[in-house]
């Protein structure tokens, strides 16, 4: 069961909110962002950085993902181990 539209706006603003004022300084971005994704029935907030070896190439490494479950009316928070 995937969100509506409504709750999928709800989420944007508030988790955008969230990750806006933890993300780094522009001028460090290239090397260390953070961002976040809608799917189905969850989001992930994740961080964004160049490979070690090749600075032109970028990985995502999850930091958190929540998931909704409608029946309960309830989030369930996973977070990732460092």
């Amino acid at each position: 069961m995937t969100l509506s539209e409504f709750e999928i706006k709800r989420i944007e603003r508030i988790v955008g909110q969230f990750v806006e004022k933890r993300r780094p300084f522009p001028e460090k971005r290239s090397k260390l962002d953070l961002s976040f994704r809608i799917s189905d029935q969850s989001f992930e907030i994740f961080d964004i950085r160049p490979v070690w070896d090749n600075q032109t190439q970028k990985i995502e490494g999850s930091i958190a993902k929540a998931i909704f479950c409608k029946k309960y009316q309830e989030m369930e928070t996973l977070l990732e181990k460092s």
